[in-house]
């Protein structure tokens, strides 16, 4: 199997970078260390890489402009623009106050191995605590200076189930061989690279994916309707009609800054905020309410909520977080409304709904007494109604016979027949 943190590192002039996804979608950011470009005059970005046949590729990345280092002389951060590199939008920036310490990787370049053909490593390591403005961290097995002299500028990162996280860059070893060896670095926060984006606001875009700064990038990619052989294009134009004068209403970046993590269930990770498999439900979501011509108040989305309240839970199969579901901030539904749930591993499901019957013989040791509810429900496991944002697709999936008589003319009019009070 292979490292998948390799496609995200790259060389930088005599060190290490680390490629990321703005919320632009013309350029791609490689994140390095202050002194790795420094001085440079002709630096030159390789990725470098095995591919799925076994062989080692060099690829060149094209440089846009200069790069652009921190005005602050104590903050060794710089960001590289570069041509767009596809399919990099998956390493997602982490909170260090809310992430688990355990299990990153130090990932770069070293020049102990840049004389050979392939010279990507890794170096497995725990996050300790901030030293000044760094993080310092411990390396798991030991290393000399040596050994990651040009791993410099390498990005911190771990794979999570769902997507990458990325920590911030790496900067140095925190003391010399000859002082203390106990094989810790110090490595710059993500804060230091929002600095020099502020500075330079005006040709540089915010950490974070492009479907952040719009919904229209997810277009393609929601309702796939797979196994839907019949009037497919047909439903998925219909519908993605109405999602693109949702995407002229309302962005990501807007929602997140008015309602925070309110779409998390109880123990989310706050990087799952900008989890893709979030906002496509989400949009996916708003559609549907559209379709059954239901006004959306962006501004107040409490009022939407009032019915249907949409989360997300960070697991390859939604019933497992049934505990965290009921855990959560529920106070928004009323009594006869839905929790609507998506999952970030789960492209399909199983289950659809779970009935109050099911949930009354399931262990879920949270009484009612501590769930955070509407005082218009009484009993959440009979009064709200519990579903998955997939049983809109699946209904018409198996709708084979009433599929036959739409047409273009009544294609909005039949699809909202169809599944009318599914969601």
């Amino acid at each position: 199997m292979r490292d998948s943190l390799q496609f995200f590192t790259v060389k930088v002039a005599d060190g290490s970078g680390c490629l990321f996804q703005p919320i632009d979608t013309e350029y791609s950011y490689v994140l390095t260390a202050k002194h790795v470009v420094d001085g440079h005059n002709n630096i030159e970005i390789v990725r470098q890489y095995i591919n799925e046949n076994g062989q080692v590729e060099n690829e060149s990345l094209e440089i846009i402009g200069n790069p652009f280092l921190h005005i602050d002389p104590n903050k060794d951060a710089s960001i590289i623009k570069v041509k767009k590199v596809d399919n990099i939008d998956g390493l997602l920036r982490a909170d260090l106050d809310l992430i688990e310490k355990e299990n990153w990787y130090l990932c770069g370049h070293p020049e102990t191995r840049v004389n050979g053909n392939f010279s990507y490593r890794k170096n497995r390591l725990k996050i300790e605590n901030p030293v000044e403005l760094y993080i310092e961290a411990e390396i798991e097995k030991a290393v000399t200076h040596s050994e990651i002299v040009g791993q410099s500028g390498g990005g911190i990162i771990k794979s999570e189930n769902s997507c990458f996280l990325l920590a911030g860059i790496q900067k140095k070893m925190a003391v010399e061989d000859d002082v203390e060896s106990i094989s810790r670095i110090h490595f710059s926060p993500l804060s230091f690279f929002d600095e020099i984006v502020e500075e330079n606001k005006d040709v540089l875009s915010p950490l974070f994916p492009p479907y952040i700064g719009a919904f229209r990038t997810l277009i393609k990619e929601i309702f796939p309707f797979p196994n839907l052989l019949l009037k497919q294009e047909l439903i998925r134009n219909t519908l993605t009609t109405i999602s693109e004068n949702i995407c002229n209403g309302i962005t990501p970046e807007e929602i997140i800054t008015k309602y925070g993590s309110r779409f998390l269930i109880e123990g989310t990770s706050s990087h799952i905020l900008y989890h893709k498999s979030l906002w496509k439900s989400l949009l996916e979501f708003f559609t549907i309410l559209t379709l059954y011509e239901e006004p959306i108040d962006y501004n107040d989305l409490s009022s939407v909520h009032k019915k249907r309240k949409m989360f997300i839970a960070d697991t390859d199969n939604w019933t497992k977080k049934l505990e965290e579901i009921y855990k959560s901030d529920l106070s928004e539904i009323e009594k006869g409304g839905a929790i609507v749930v998506c999952a970030t591993n789960e492209s399909q499901t199983n289950k659809l709904e779970i009935s109050s019957a099911e949930l009354a013989i399931i262990d879920i040791s949270v009484p009612i007494d501590k769930m955070n509810i509407s005082n218009t429900v009484e009993n959440p496991f009979n009064d709200l109604r519990l579903v998955n944002i997939f049983k809109f697709q699946d209904c018409i999936i198996n709708s084979g016979v009433q599929l036959a008589s739409i047409t273009g003319v009544n294609s909005k009019t039949k699809i909202k027949e169809l599944t009318d009070g599914i969601i």
